[in-house]
C-alpha cells in the first residue's frame, strides 16, 4: 500500500514544479508586457543587449549632433534676417538719394544728406543686434565693407546729381554684396538642413534597430500570458486533487 502513496507524492512534486515554471513564465510576460521591452537586462540576452546598447549610443551621439546643427541653422537664420533688413536700410538710402535729385534748394538737400547719415548708422546698429547665442556671423564694420559712404564727408552733402549718382551707385554695389553674402548664407542653411534631415533619417533607423532587438512582441506575449493563467489555475486544481487523493490513502492506513 506504500507504493500509491509514493506516487501520488512524485507527481504531487512534480506537479508544483511545473507550476513554478509556469509562475516565471507568466511572470517574464507580464514583465514584458509592462515594459513593452524583451530585453531589459544583460542576462535577459547578452548578444541583442549589447547590440542594442551600440544603436542607443549611436542615436545619442546623433542628438547631440543635430543639437549642434540646429545651433549653426540659428546662426545662420539670424545672419539672413540681419543681411536683409540690411538691403532694405540700403534701399531707403537710395530712395533718400533719389530724393534729393528733386530737391529745390541747397538746404533740403543738406537736410537729405543728414537724414541720409542717420539711416546710415542704423546699419551698424542693425548689424551689432543681428547675434545668435553670442555669435555674429555678420562683420561690425558692415558700413564701411559696403562702401556706403558718409553723404556730407564722400557725396559733397548731394550738391550736384554727380555726388547724388554716386551715392546711388555705391547703394547699388552694397544691395548686390549683401545679397550676395545673403544668398551665401541661404546656401549653407539649406546644406546644414540637409544635413539634420539625414541624421534623423538615420536616427530613426537606428532606433528601429533597438526596436527589434530588444522590444517584445505584445501580442505573442499576451497569448502566452493567458495560456500560462490557464495552465496555473488547472494546475493548482491538480494539486487540489492530489493532495485530497493522498489524505484519503493516509486515511486508510
Amino acid at each position: 500500500m506504500v507504493e500509491p502513496v509514493s506516487s501520488l507524492s512524485t507527481a504531487f512534486s512534480r506537479n508544483i514544479r511545473n507550476t513554478q515554471n509556469i509562475a516565471e513564465v507568466s511572470r517574464e510576460r507580464s514583465n514584458r508586457l509592462s515594459t513593452g521591452l524583451r530585453v531589459s537586462q544583460p542576462n535577459g540576452d547578452p548578444a541583442d543587449y549589447f547590440r542594442a546598447k551600440a544603436l542607443i549610443d549611436r542615436v545619442s551621439d546623433l542628438g547631440n549632433a543635430k543639437g549642434a546643427l540646429q545651433l549653426e541653422q540659428g546662426g545662420y537664420q539670424t545672419s539672413v534676417l540681419g543681411l536683409d533688413t540690411v538691403e532694405k536700410f540700403a534701399k531707403q538710402l537710395e530712395g533718400i538719394a533719389l530724393a534729393a535729385k528733386s530737391a529745390e534748394s541747397a538746404q533740403e538737400r543738406q537736410a537729405l544728406s543728414d537724414q541720409f547719415n542717420e539711416v546710415r548708422n542704423q546699419i551698424n546698429n542693425l548689424v551689432g543686434d543681428a547675434t545668435f547665442l553670442g555669435k555674429n556671423l555678420i562683420a561690425s564694420n558692415t558700413v564701411s565693407d559696403l562702401n556706403i559712404g558718409d553723404a556730407n564727408a564722400d557725396y559733397n552733402g548731394f550738391a550736384t546729381f554727380n555726388d547724388i549718382d554716386t551715392a546711388i551707385a555705391s547703394l547699388n554695389s552694397a544691395v548686390s554684396q549683401v545679397r550676395s553674402t545673403q544668398s551665401d548664407y541661404a546656401v549653407d542653411l539649406a546644406i546644414s538642413n540637409v544635413r539634420e534631415n539625414f541624421t534623423d533619417d538615420l536616427s530613426n533607423i537606428l532606433q528601429d534597430g533597438v526596436d527589434k532587438l530588444v522590444n517584445a512582441d505584445l501580442n505573442e506575449d499576451a497569448a502566452t500570458a493567458l495560456a500560462a493563467q490557464v495552465r496555473s489555475d488547472l494546475s493548482f486544481q491538480g494539486q487540489k486533487i492530489l493532495a485530497q487523493g493522498e489524505s484519503l490513502l493516509l486515511g486508510l492506513f
